[in-house]
Parts: C-alpha cells; sequence; structure tokens
C-alpha cells in the first residue's frame, strides 16, 4: 500500500513473520533467531582469563586524586598569601612555614596536572577495550 502526500512518500510493508525481516535486512549471525552465537559484548563473559593478573586503577581514582591535589595546592598558595596557619597548626613565624607551602603549591599543581592525563588516558583505554568488546574495532 503506497499514501502518496504533496511532501513525501509513505510505504507500507506487510510481513509475514520474521524470516520476511531477515532477508530485507542483512543480520549478523548472532543476531539471527536460531544461533547460538553469543553477540560481540558478551563474548568474553563467564571466562576466567587467569593471564590477566595486573591490576589497572581506574579512570575516576585518577581523576579524585587530581581534583583533591590541586585543591591542596591552590590552599596552600591561598594559606601563604592570607598569612593563616598551616592547618592550623604551622603558624607564619614558623620556619617551616614558607617551605612547607611552597612545596605543596609547587609539586602540588604539576602533580594534579599528570593525574589528570592520566586519567583521560585510562578512560581512553577503558573506552577502547569496550569497543573493541562490542565489535567496533
Amino acid at each position: 500500500m503506497i499514501i502518496k502526500s504533496k511532501r513525501s512518500f509513505l510505504c507500507v510493508l506487510q510481513l509475514k513473520g520474521l524470516q520476511s525481516l531477515v532477508n530485507l535486512k542483512k543480520l549478523p549471525t548472532w543476531a539471527k533467531p536460531d544461533s547460538d552465537e553469543p553477540p560481540p559484548w558478551a563474548k568474553g563473559e563467564g571466562k576466567e582469563n587467569s593471564s590477566k593478573q595486573n591490576f589497572e586503577v581506574p579512570f575516576f581514582v585518577y581523576l579524585l586524586a587530581s581534583a583533591i591535589t590541586a585543591i591542596a595546592a591552590i590552599g596552600s598558595i591561598f594559606e601563604y598569601v592570607n598569612q593563616r596557619p598551616v592547618f592550623g597548626i604551622v603558624n607564619t613565624d614558623s620556619i617551616l612555614y614558607a617551605p612547607l607551602l611552597g612545596f605543596f603549591a609547587f609539586t602540588g599543581i604539576p602533580t594534579s596536572a599528570f593525574l589528570w592525563f592520566k586519567s583521560v588516558q585510562a578512560a581512553n583505554k577503558e573506552a577502547d577495550e569496550q569497543d573493541k568488546r562490542d565489535g567496533y574495532l
């Protein structure tokens, strides 16, 4: 049945069962009704891979550590500028005041940037592995 309108054509097909749909559209072997093959994202499930014994830190751990380090570094700069005691313990007249804040500020910002970079790398690696499991790569 074809319905004509001024702007477009609308075609309506009446199919008899799933076989007609399979003939119209090429389905992968795992998607056919009688197939026992699992989909690409489920192929590795149920198998214990003993060769993968190394633990990789998830990306959100790197990201959280980066945020905490950046907050500590910026906070150290504010404490130095405002002449507040470090963590309420080391007073401004202490010999350790400037070196301690300088250590947090000068090492914290590059460390935070490095941890953020590692977070992006880990997230990209996890995404690539998921794409491989899904059959996209």
